[in-house]
């Protein structure tokens, strides 16, 4: 370690980079998934139905071409020069979350939303709640979920906050004034 500050990063006597001492980063990357879903809550009637979700309400609900950006966070690699192995990254994404919900009916194909109403927002939390763990293994930490719903509207978490793995009766006591 320097006096300024900088350390030098030497992997067998070959100096690699010079990083402020802990330095992070984050890093992203960005997929999609086509996917259908219908905004209606089971125990309310369609029309009440209807004033809360307007047509994303109808009965045989509607698709979406949903584009998806997680970012990670972590220290630099000295070594390395990455925060994490990125082909890595992208393969527990396209396995944990392309792959399952691609071309699917989310509420009758993903259990998880056959109690839960599948908003931009609730489908970021769940996504965020699937890769928070194996993203840590591959040595990051889950910063932002990000889902891009249409060009009007998107939904972002940000899993480094204590609300991450709120179950939906929690959302919903949250909701109740």
């Amino acid at each position: 370690q320097a006096e300024d500050g900088i350390r030098d990063h030497c992997v067998t006597g070959v100096q690699t980079c010079a990083l402020p001492i802990s330095m992070e980063a984050f890093l992203s990357i960005r997929t999609h998934f086509a996917a259908a879903h219908r905004l209606a809550r089971e125990e309310l009637s369609q029309s009440e139905n209807e004033a809360i979700y307007g047509k994303c309400a109808r009965v045989h609900g509607h698709g979406h071409n949903y584009l998806l950006e997680v970012t990670v966070r972590g220290p630099i690699d000295g070594r390395t020069g990455m925060v994490c192995d990125l082909a890595a990254l992208q393969h527990v994404v396209q396995e944990l979350v392309v792959e399952p919900m691609d071309h699917t009916f989310l509420n009758k194909d993903i259990a998880y939303f056959a109690s839960c109403v599948p908003t931009a927002e609730n489908i970021a939390l769940h996504i965020a709640d699937l890769l928070q763990g194996p993203i840590a293994a591959i040595g990051a930490r889950l910063h932002k979920v990000r889902l891009q719903e249409s060009p009007n509207n998107a939904a972002e978490v940000f899993a480094e906050t204590p609300q991450l793995g709120m179950v939906p009766t929690a959302l919903e006591a949250l909701a109740t004034p």
